[in-house]
């Protein structure tokens, strides 16, 4: 469909596909960015021609056309001539042309009712047939503002080492995405299903277990993530203890005990009959990171010596809640071990790539919450013979706590790494004031003045009188863009260094 769209129409039903039709967001991110393309701000990504965004461009020219229609016949009713019919008929063609947003949202709004029933029947379908299957499978749902996703592949792996298990991909977790992946993946012989739960607003959770109720509801943790939408923690903390509320009579909870917001709150949310599991990383002793193998080297009572091939620690605390259910599930110390072996980094979370000139990449960019950067900083700090360099934007849907725990992200960016590489935006010059707040012993403190001038300048060190010195680490470095700092990464990088990229901005938040 490119050859008949033109760029600047696309750009417009991109943000739209960015926004997952959500029309609020959608105004507002048009207001934010603009209504047509920017050279000087290139899109990171280009628009995907599902079947959705198809639909939508369809009945865009459909609508398009009929009013194209509509102003010929008014035009002949009033002042008849064909050239006076043609005239009306250019100009409607061409005046529509740069406001297809409009377009899309009367789209829209007309297919609302149509989309609402469609999805409807797809999720009455799923929960059917999770009706049927009901006896002879076992539901682990997985919900938290970090760690869903390496916990549901420890799970996989280690499960799939006995079980047929089917788990949720990539980002699939809202009720029609997981109501789609049942339909499609779930079979007969499949024993386990582990579904990703994610959270977005109040009830998205509830809404998911109510195709898929949990024998097993994991806990895997709770911060900031999604303020942006939530606006408060009591609302972050209760929708991702919709897991627990959703899951079924007598089902096991397992909740990560060193997370404060999870142990703080879980009472409040349990049932008399809910079987209660806590893990942490101390359930494993012996605990060393290898990092030449880049690996866990730990054991387990029962199990013996394992090593886990993952970079981050919470992977342990990971692995102590899988064996914690998988000997629920009557597996035996062998299938777990099995299991353990099998596990893989997890593409985009502290994923390692080694790369030519033995320089180690470490890829976290799908890891866009304070504890995981706390973890990912963690793992740079355990290569003690390598330079430090850290790539990132910063985080996004942060709310009101934005400005602090960036300034924090600084401040432990400055014990560890050796060069920092910023992308400008509205919240990388609080990184920087953590970086110069920990870097300078005289303690410079940044004035109301100067952190408006933050959001404003190229360089926000400028605001505070201070220069970027090589000599001073970390060395800060400053790029306009993610594109222009991935470009120059080869004039940066040096024998032997290790880099991590933290985080990726969408284009909805550039």
């Amino acid at each position: 469909m490119d050859i008949f769209v033109p760029k600047f129409i696309q750009y417009q039903l991109y943000l739209l596909q960015l926004e997952n039709y959500e029309l609020r967001r959608y105004w507002k991110l048009l207001f934010k960015k603009g209504f047509w393309p920017k050279k000087k701000q290139p899109q990171r990504k280009e628009l995907v021609w599902t079947a959705k965004a198809k639909a939508i461009m369809l009945m865009a020219w459909a609508l398009h056309g009929l009013v194209i229609v509509l102003a010929g016949l008014i035009t002949l009713t009033v002042m008849p001539g064909i050239d006076n019919f043609f005239t009306t008929v250019i100009f409607a063609v061409l005046i529509l042309l740069p406001f297809y947003f409009i377009l899309f949202s009367l789209v829209l709004i007309v297919l609302k009712p149509l989309d609402a029933l469609a999805k409807k029947n797809l999720v009455s379908r799923a929960k059917f047939k999770i009706l049927n299957l009901q006896s002879e499978i076992t539901i682990i749902g997985v919900a938290g503002s970090y760690g869903k996703t390496t916990m549901k592949e420890v799970l996989s792996e280690v499960l799939g080492s006995r079980f047929k298990v089917q788990a949720t991909p990539e980002s699939v977790n809202t009720p029609v995405g997981i109501a789609r992946w049942v339909l499609n993946k779930v079979t007969d012989d499949t024993r386990i299903i582990i579904v990703e739960m994610g959270e977005h607003y109040q009830n998205d959770i509830k809404d998911i277990c109510d195709i898929a109720s949990p024998d097993i509801a994991v806990v895997t943790g709770i911060n900031e993530s999604h303020l942006e939408r939530m606006k408060n923690m009591e609302t972050v903390v209760a929708t991702v203890f919709e897991i627990v509320g959703g899951s079924k009579q007598g089902a096991t909870v397992v909740l990560n005990s060193e997370d404060r917001n999870v142990m703080q709150n879980y009472q409040k949310f349990v049932w008399p009959d809910h079987k209660i599991e806590r893990y942490e990383i101390s359930d494993l002793r012996l605990r060393n990171f290898n990092s030449e193998k880049l690996c866990w080297d730990a054991e387990i009572d029962g199990i013996g010596k394992i090593e886990i091939n993952l970079l981050g620690e919470y992977a342990l605390a990971d692995v102590s809640a899988t064996v914690k259910i998988a000997k629920s599930l009557g597996m035996s110390y062998g299938e777990i071990k099995n299991g353990i072996a099998n596990i893989k980094p997890v593409e985009h979370r502290l994923q390692p790539m080694p790369s030519p000139g033995n320089v180690l990449v470490i890829d976290d960019s799908y890891n866009g919450n304070p504890d995981g950067v706390r973890e990912a900083i963690k793992v740079l700090s355990r290569f003690t013979n390598r330079r430090k360099l850290v790539i990132t934007p910063g985080l996004v849907e942060m709310g009101k706590s934005s400005q602090e725990v960036h300034r924090e992200i600084g401040r432990e960016l400055a014990s560890t790494v050796d060069v920092v590489i910023l992308v400008k935006n509205s919240v990388t010059g609080f990184i920087e004031e953590g970086l110069l707040s920990r870097r300078h012993s005289e303690g410079v403190q940044p004035t109301e003045e100067s952190q408006t001038k933050v959001k404003e300048i190229l360089h926000p060190s400028e605001a505070f009188g201070v220069q970027d010195d090589a000599a001073k680490k970390p060395q800060i470095i400053w790029f306009d863009s993610a594109l222009e700092a991935h470009a120059a990464l080869k004039n940066i990088l040096k024998p032997g260094d290790v880099i991590l990229f933290q985080n990726d901005w969408g284009d909805q938040y550039i």
